[in-house]
């Protein structure tokens, strides 16, 4: 491909020697994958181009919902007025159990969930910790790194409800009345609207401590709120997976 290209003339003669030695009789039948010199690739990326190929394919999934993806509203979603024209699946009876997610979509807008809880709650790891902690909670030295249960909220939206940053706050999830009291860390790494909190902490249930209820010696250095109290309905069609990733809440200080 490089000499049809007329690129072979960019390799150097030490990366061409290579290149020949490795091929022997055939040394055209050297590929990227192949070439130790890194001189295939070097030229590649140097005229923009991956050595791997810049290849694109459309498919048709047919095993999916849908077979050409497109454009679904989250079923708790900060943009309600999309919904009528970006609308979740409908509902369905899978894996031996009915997936409601349309009425949960449709009742969330009509009881306007969005302006009861403006705030995109996201979930994600630390480096820390695994898991749901359990075990990495119980690590003193991981423990010592990450002490507290927290939630990440932008500076705007703190100063727009009277947080300061390390203060008690109380998350409130969309569905179940659902409450977290944790530690507010008001930073940029989160856009105006949007928070997070890790899922690895486990311990506390609605802002009341749970150690007493641990077997003797059983419960982990550090506990914490779940950010899973606050999550919401909604799960995967194809693999039957929920969805613990993302939602909708409201934030006070404690």
């Amino acid at each position: 491909m490089l000499k049809k290209l007329g690129w072979d003339k960019d390799l150097s003669a030490v990366e061409r020697a290579t290149i020949e030695k490795i091929g022997g009789a055939n040394p055209d039948a050297i590929s990227w994958s192949l070439d130790l010199s890194g001189g295939i690739q070097r030229v590649c990326l140097e005229h923009g181009v991956m050595h791997y190929g810049n290849a694109k394919a459309r498919a048709n999934a047919f095993g999916l919902p849908d077979a050409i993806p497109v454009h679904r509203e989250p079923i708790y979603t900060p943009r309600p007025e999309l919904v009528a024209k970006y609308p979740t699946l409908p509902n369905a009876r899978q894996f031996r159990m009915p997936n409601i997610g349309f009425d949960v979509q449709k009742a969330a807008v009509e009881k306007g969930i969005a302006k009861q809880f403006p705030l995109i709650l996201s979930s994600g790891r630390l480096v820390e910790y695994e898991g749901g902690g359990e075990e990495t909670r119980s690590n003193k030295w991981l423990a010592e790194l990450q002490q507290e249960m927290f939630v990440e909220i932008n500076p705007a939206d703190a100063a727009d409800r009277g947080i300061k940053d390390g203060a008690w706050v109380w998350v409130y999830g969309a569905e179940n009345k659902s409450k977290a009291k944790l530690k507010a860390l008001v930073t940029e790494r989160v856009g105006r609207g949007v928070t997070w909190m890790p899922f690895h902490f486990a311990g506390w249930f609605q802002g009341v401590d749970q150690r007493s209820k641990y077997p003797t010696g059983s419960d982990p250095i550090v506990l914490g709120e779940s950010v899973n109290v606050l999550t919401t309905y909604g799960y995967d069609p194809v693999t039957g997976m929920q969805e613990p990733k993302a939602t909708l809440c409201q934030i006070t200080a404690a």
